[in-house]
């Protein structure tokens, strides 16, 4: 219904607003931006740059006397006075390389060699059962249109015609963003549907957009609101398809302020939308977070199989690096046919755990095209990182994920409103028209796991799920919403 909701109404369009500095970490020779390098203030408070090196500078950090550092494998230190900084771009000089990229060992490993020793000591590295984990997870999204045409519009509702839908379209953004951010505590193993979360704070944050599409929007909704019926609902047929999807059109009701008991019943009815919320809130970050834990290649229905299928790739001769104190092989892998990843792949020396793994897509992951309704899943990029937990195995620490989708609907819609609360003929109102649409929409993912404590299978099963918590939502990102933690 995401994408319903967008297209056929298309009432609500958010543009992220960030008040915040946004600086960007370089290399000093290259230029090029530098990822997830570790930014730290001298209070302990820090964050990681995003993909293409970025970082947000909140307004109160500038002002105070404190001073950020800079750190990434490879790169010396930096260390800059926020009273200082005056630019958006703070350039970090790579490391001189002392052996001149030579290590010496006794471990003269081919790749193949490698990854079958990773094979051999996946249960032995990796565990997969039951825990508790606190975990900070963030949801990106943006939505753009690539073509939007109506053509054919009939509408039974006279105040909604042609002329009030053009003036919409025309003040409409041609994108739309929002942010989703969760701290939770989330239990259970790799079991599907085997898992229960706690939330302790949350917040969305959007932009709605300027003065002129808010009162084009609010003119619509007035329109609805005194032509359609309480306890409405819509019918939706496409061509020869049948009417099988119903469309919500809650928030419409109205209410006699004199009568009491219609007044207890709205109020019955808004207490119940609430608690259905907070379910549904709760049971969609459980559901995103654990499809994320899903991805893992180690888990039985990974799309990333480099590990666990190696013979359908190539490997790149291994290269020894420290990560760290810790020696570590380097393998860029690519498929030989018809699998759909490359990516590189580090590798502990000492106990042969995969410490990293990055991948990208090199093609389109799912196509569909039928009856004027297309799908492309083409991108799916990002990184996973794991490190030792308390019982000296490995667990998820880090995981940043890009996926992208291209979405088509060349079709003929009808909208037909009903009511089973009208005696007779339960049809009230019709819109019809014949949609063009392109989306393109991009999904950015990221898990930080905090704790990582192995629980049993009964204490897991003492665990309650209380979740009363909803997001705060806000216009643009405050300053100081997870300052408690």
């Amino acid at each position: 219904m995401r994408y319903f909701s967008y297209f056929i109404f298309l009432l609500c369009a958010y543009t992220l607003q960030a008040q915040s500095k946004q600086v960007q970490i370089v290399d000093s020779l290259s230029l090029e931006p530098i990822p997830f390098a570790t930014v730290h203030f001298s209070n302990n408070k820090g964050l990681i740059t995003d993909e293409i090196g970025f970082f947000e500078l909140l307004p109160e950090q500038v002002e105070v006397n404190d001073s950020l550092f800079v750190s990434s494998l490879g790169y010396d230190g930096l260390a800059v006075g926020l009273k200082q900084l005056q630019d958006s771009i703070l350039y970090v000089m790579p490391q001189a390389i002392a052996l001149d990229n030579v290590i010496l060992t006794n471990k003269s490993y081919t790749s193949e060699k490698i990854i079958d020793l990773v094979q051999e000591r996946l249960e032995r590295n990796y565990s997969t059962d039951y825990s508790k984990k606190r975990l900070f997870y963030k949801e990106y999204y943006t939505q753009s249109i690539k073509k939007l045409e109506i053509n054919k519009f009939k509408s039974s509702i006279q105040e909604l015609n042609r002329s009030l839908l053009d003036s919409f379209l025309f003040q409409m953004p041609g994108a739309s963003e929002y942010t989703s951010e969760t701290l939770c505590h989330f239990s259970g193993n790799f079991e599907e549907d085997n898992q229960k979360i706690n939330l302790i704070k949350a917040r969305k944050t959007f932009d709605k957009g300027d003065d002129l599409l808010n009162s084009v929007r609010n003119r619509l909704w007035k329109t609805l609101h005194d032509n359609i019926k309480p306890d409405s609902y819509f019918k939706i047929r496409s061509g020869i398809f049948g009417g099988g999807l119903d469309l919500d059109i809650s928030g419409f009701e109205k209410v006699d302020s004199t009568n009491l008991k219609a007044l207890q019943e709205f109020e019955k009815k808004k207490s119940e939308k609430k608690l259905k919320r907070q379910k549904n809130f709760s049971k969609s970050q459980k559901k995103e977070i654990a499809s994320l834990y899903s991805e893992l290649f180690f888990t039985k229905k990974a799309e990333l199989n480099c590990i666990q299928k190696p013979s359908r790739y190539l490997f790149s001769e291994p290269e020894l690096t420290f990560e760290g104190s810790n020696l570590t092989y380097v393998i860029n892998y690519k498929p030989k046919g018809g699998e759909d990843f490359e990516g590189t792949l580090y590798i502990n020396a000492q106990d042969f755990a995969v410490t990293r793994l990055d991948f990208n897509n090199i093609k389109s992951l799912f196509k569909l095209k039928l009856l004027g309704v297309s799908f492309n899943e083409n991108l799916k990029s990002g990184r996973m990182i794991f490190s030792k937990n308390s019982t000296n195995k490995y667990a998820l620490s880090y995981l940043q994920m890009t996926s992208g989708t291209e979405i088509g609907v060349d079709r003929p819609l009808k909208f037909i409103e009903k009511n089973k609360f009208v005696k007779g003929r339960r049809k009230q109102n019709e819109i019809s028209f014949r949609l063009d649409l392109v989306m393109r929409s991009i999904d950015q993912y990221e898990l930080r796991v905090f704790d990582h404590e192995s629980l049993t299978e009964e204490a897991f099963q003492t665990i309650e799920e209380t979740n009363d918590v909803l997001p705060k939502y806000h216009k643009e990102f405050t300053t100081n919403f997870w300052e408690e933690f």
